[in-house]
């Protein structure tokens, strides 16, 4: 399964946390070059999606990248950005499932337009799936999530979650009782397929048909990342801490470093970043290993894994290397 963000990290882990290496450990099978940074990174199977910053050509966008097929597509036509607000443009979160992708596109000035996109390898043209213009100190009412292979994009508008199907319609739809912040997919224990974190600290369960699983109680404001797994549910708290849940209880805890964030999960490994370092944490093994560091770019490096890959966006290039190559790396 694929993602979803081990260990007690030794004093002189986190020592080499950060003084890190000079040079990248892992190096890519595949690499692309794209018109502007690459500055968000979702993969699923072999769907590798990217978005890509606006350049003095090109308007930012968002990408497809096949690694099975090795096909191709780019969604939006190129040419530079018009109509920009003043107070900021982009895209701010990114899902792939199959040969969709959605994503969210801000714009505006004291009041920004939010919007839910969507695309396919035959749909080329992006269409809007939602829209909701507010006040721009307000976050995004929107949040796009993690997934594995043919479950679908997870997303939440406020306090509705959705499963969009690779199709386009929606697998389900559920109205929680609070506003949802986050959220991920993967084929979880007791039936879950989609973990959902409150604004008030819970995480609730969803199964296939949009009925609630199971709940894990967390005080508000302690749930910094989740992940959703066959092992469990994994959480990262705002101490550092993390542990894995099942119906049953927990059944694994660990910590990262200070500063540090969890970004996925995936064979039994925690990918997380601190500084400019992407690394890894076995559950099983408590090895703590350096895979990339950051570009010398403001722009900092993203990576995302799954049990059949690991990709990463970093300066100008989107890249890809097998599951089975990244080997001895951690």
């Amino acid at each position: 399964m694929k993602r979803r963000r081990v260990v007690l990290v030794a004093a002189s882990l986190v020592a080499l946390v950060v003084s890190g290496s000079a040079a990248a450990l892992l190096t890519p099978g595949r690499t692309r070059v794209a018109d502007g940074p690459v500055h968000l990174v979702a993969l699923n199977y072999v769907a590798f999606a990217y978005a890509v910053g606006r350049s003095q050509d090109d308007c930012d966008h968002v990408e497809l990248w096949d690694m099975a097929g090795h096909g191709h597509w780019r969604f939006g036509r190129p040419g530079p950005c018009t109509n920009l607000g003043s107070t900021g443009a982009g895209i701010s979160a990114l899902g792939v499932s199959g040969k969709r992708v959605l994503w969210v596109r801000y714009n505006g000035g004291n009041e920004r337009d939010w919007q839910l996109m969507t695309a396919t390898t035959t749909q080329k043209t992006p269409k809007q799936l939602r829209f909701v213009p507010q006040d721009v100190e307000l976050p995004s009412p929107f949040a796009i999530g993690d997934s594995a292979e043919g479950i679908g994009i997870p997303y939440a508008d406020h306090n509705e979650v959705v499963l969009l199907g690779e199709n386009g319609s929606a697998v389900f739809k559920h109205v929680d009782q609070s506003r949802i912040v986050a959220v991920t997919a993967g084929a979880g224990p007791g039936n879950a397929i989609v973990a959902a974190l409150r604004d008030t600290g819970d995480v609730v369960l969803l199964k296939r048909n949009g009925t609630v699983a199971w709940t894990a109680s967390y005080p508000a404001g302690a749930v910094k990342a989740i992940a959703l797994a066959p092992t469990g549910l994994v959480v990262q708290l705002g101490d550092g801490s993390l542990e894995r849940r099942t119906p049953a209880g927990v059944n694994w805890t660990g910590s990262l470093p200070a500063k540090a964030t969890m970004t996925d999960y995936a064979s039994g490994h925690v990918l997380y970043t601190v500084g400019n370092q992407i690394r890894s944490l076995g559950t099983g093994t408590g090895r703590d290993a350096l895979l990339l560091t950051g570009a010398a770019a403001k722009v900092p490096t993203v990576a995302t894994i799954d049990r059949r890959g690991f990709a990463w966006g970093r300066g100008t290039t989107a890249n890809f290397t097998c599951a089975g190559c990244v080997g001895d790396a951690w």
